[in-house]
């Protein structure tokens, strides 16, 4: 038994339990026609807006609703009782209404009731005709009106939205393209940069450099360290907006692909502010609302005039006991009545009435302003797409001049006739040169689709 311990005791110790393998998701690839199509779909800010539309159009059928055929069943009981009479009575009728767009009311009122001896059965028909205040479509059909308006304006509204959501996801999925393009350069330029050491460090050695050359290089290399770290906190947060925009989860991994070749957009100043004029759906919901505030300026001046209403009403019934089961109608009443109940002054009613005309007046003020901050925005941004692409031209030929320098450079550092200081600037001048190309270039094809929101072309919204 002492050997067996022993034997136990010389054994190795257990070693602990390997934990699973967590094997990481692939990143989705997601192309830039998928991004927009995900975030047409499911951006919150758009989901908001279709939630909106929809809850505007209830409240439009429940306008609507006041004019279909009403039925409204009536029943009751009544009991009471005192020391000489016990009475119970109950009543079982309706009403059948229909209220027409001009404003005139029929109803139809059938009712039966019964006591303790005998049977009560009435049937009624009654008119109700605005004369004045109240009587027209325009005044009737106010809350309709007023309701397809708000719906047209939510939906105007979600086509502004869309376009908005576009061009800032196409923003998004171009700036981690340009980030992915700043590391690669970034990426390729420390590559050089190390090859440069190790053959910096070998001349230093056999005497043909200095350790000044050796430490200029290791400042830029810290340098382009510190560039790559700060792209990729970029592109993390730039992948964490996109997702943002798309309602997608963080956790998830992203690998956009998005086409880099672009052409030059040629297009006069004229045509691009008549095309934003004809389409953006800005100016559209600015003539709806003179429109509508026309339309409440002819309702405010119909709402001056007295309400004044005619009712005609007729109404047959009977009465009969336990010994004659069939009715005998022999009452009937008609009754006609014109009835007002408007003040003399009329003042709040003017009062209304010049509000509403006020309000005309700055609608129209609106539209002119709306009109100008489209030909604005149209201005500013074809003047943003020459400047780029007078940038773009630049560029190139700095980076056609760096890349000389920078070849002219590396020959007399390998030559030994300089030092590595314009090796190292040259290199930096056409890293730089690089990086602000891919700039411009990826600023040039996102601000074509800020034109083309600008003209309103981005998106069909021929139904705004």
């Amino acid at each position: 038994m002492g050997v067996l311990l022993l034997a136990l005791m010389m054994l190795p110790p257990a070693l602990p339990a390997a934990e699973p393998t967590v094997t990481p998701r692939p990143p989705s690839e997601l192309s830039l026609e998928r991004a927009i199509e995900l975030a047409l779909r499911n951006n919150r800010t758009i989901r908001d807006a279709t939630y909106g539309i929809a809850s505007t159009e209830q409240g439009l059928t429940a306008a609507q609703e006041v004019f279909a055929i009403k039925v409204q069943p009536l029943s009751s009981i009544n009991y009471s009782r005192s020391d000489d009479q016990e009475l119970s009575v109950w009543e079982v009728g309706g009403s059948v209404a229909k209220t027409f767009h001009s404003g005139v009311r029929v109803a139809v009122e059938p009712s039966i009731a019964k006591g303790d001896d005998r049977y009560d059965a009435d049937l009624g028909c009654a008119i109700t005709v605005p004369l004045l205040r109240g009587f027209g479509k325009e005044a009737v059909l106010d809350e309709v009106y007023d309701n397809r308006f708000t719906v047209a304006s939510a939906r105007r509204q979600l086509l502004r939205q869309q376009a908005d959501v576009v061009v800032e996801t196409v923003a998004a999925v171009y700036d981690l393209i340009k980030e992915e393009q700043l590391i690669a350069l970034y990426q390729q330029q420390l590559e050089e940069l190390e090859r440069q050491r190790r053959m910096t460090r070998s001349k230093e050695r056999a005497g043909l450099a200095r350790a000044m050359d050796v430490y200029r290089l290791e400042i830029r290399i810290k340098e382009i360290e510190d560039g790559l770290s700060l792209a990729r906190e970029r592109q993390q947060n730039g992948g964490d907006q996109l997702k943002a925009v798309l309602a997608l989860p963080l956790e998830q991994s992203l690998a956009v692909r998005a086409p880099l070749h672009y052409a030059l957009i040629d297009i006069d100043l004229d045509q691009a502010v008549q095309a934003a004029l004809a389409n953006r759906v800005e100016l559209r919901q600015a003539r709806a609302d003179i429109d509508e505030a026309q339309r409440r300026a002819r309702l405010a001046a119909h709402n001056i005039l007295p309400d004044l209403q005619l009712e005609a009403a007729y109404r047959r019934g009977g009465r009969f006991g336990d010994e004659a089961y069939l009715p005998d109608y022999d009452e009937n009443l008609l009754s006609v009545s014109l009835s007002s109940s408007s003040d003399l002054s009329r003042s709040a009613e003017k009062a209304r009435w010049q509000q509403s005309r006020i309000t005309v007046n700055r609608r129209q003020l609106q539209l002119a302003t709306v009109e100008e901050n489209i030909v604005r925005e149209v201005r500013r941004v074809l003047n943003t797409l020459d400047k780029s692409a007078q940038r773009i031209a630049l560029r190139r030929q700095q980076i056609t001049q760096a890349n000389g320098k920078f070849r002219l450079a590396q020959a007399k550092f390998r030559h030994g006739e300089a030092d590595n200081f314009d090796l190292v600037e040259s290199q930096g001048q056409l890293q730089q040169a690089r990086a602000d190309l891919v700039n411009d270039e990826v600023q040039y094809i996102v601000n074509g689709y800020r034109l083309r929101a600008a003209m309103g072309t981005l998106l069909d919204s021929t139904g705004g």
